[in-house]
């Protein structure tokens, strides 16, 4: 497994992509910061059912998406170049080959997501002043919390990317999905019912200071898209091991 990891490690740092997805990455998550700590006036930290959580974590979505992407470019570029072949006549055990990609990309988006999550939280609570988040463990839990999310959803997407092989694919069924299709069908009452458990949805609800009647709560939801990364991983896992390369 060591071999693997150190395989996969030159990789992500000498291939263009994953350099300028990390810089994008990181840099759109502080000018998002500064904008929601700025642009909201005070009438919107004074209304009722203001989050300052919520707002301080705002950037998450629209981040983590920049490091989806290089998680489905980790593994659907080998399948487009054809070196995938080359990886795997040098790592002959696919499992280990597997786990080794998406263990390296979850662990770096993670320790990127620390990076980029923490300084946004706190460039929004300097903006908005008095009306900020308490510090307190619960806050901490919830920025914690995102980065959490933002790794386990790039863990799910590598594990789509395996089994579908394609970039255009992968993409195609994903974006649509955290972008749109979540929050519309959220807002459908009966099929809202179901869409709360959709990863993106059950995760995000870490992303709020608090849940509403009925909804999942913010370690719960996790809880749910632990699961479904686990689906996706594992289907990924069956993938690479029983299908020709």
């Amino acid at each position: 497994m060591k071999h693997a990891v150190a395989s996969e490690w030159v990789k992500l740092t000498t291939l263009r992509s994953p350099k300028w997805s990390l810089a994008v990455y990181l840099g759109l998550m502080i000018v998002l910061a500064f904008v929601y700590g700025t642009v909201p006036g005070e009438s919107q930290f004074t209304a009722p059912g203001f989050d300052p959580v919520g707002l301080g974590l705002s950037a998450v979505p629209l981040g983590m998406i920049v490091l989806v992407v290089m998680g489905i470019l980790a593994v659907t570029g080998e399948y487009a170049s054809g070196s995938i072949r080359t990886s795997l006549l040098a790592v002959p055990d696919r499992a280990r080959f597997y786990y080794a990609k998406v263990g390296l990309v979850s662990l770096v988006s993670g320790v990127l997501a620390v990076l980029g999550v923490v300084p946004a939280f706190l460039i929004v609570q300097n903006g908005i002043g008095e009306y900020g988040a308490p510090a307190a463990p619960a806050t901490a839990g919830h920025v914690m919390g995102a980065v959490l999310y933002t790794a386990l959803l790039v863990a799910f997407s590598m594990g789509v990317a395996t089994l579908l092989r394609s970039g255009a694919a992968t993409l195609a069924l994903l974006l649509p999905l955290f972008f749109m299709l979540s929050t519309i069908l959220s807002n459908i009452p009966v099929v809202g019912e179901v869409a709360r458990f959709l990863p993106d949805v059950a995760g995000g609800m870490v992303l709020r200071g608090s849940a509403g009647e009925g909804e999942l709560g913010a370690w719960s939801g996790l809880g749910v898209l632990v699961l479904w990364t686990a689906g996706a991983v594992g289907a990924g896992h069956w993938a690479i091991v029983r299908r020709d390369a």
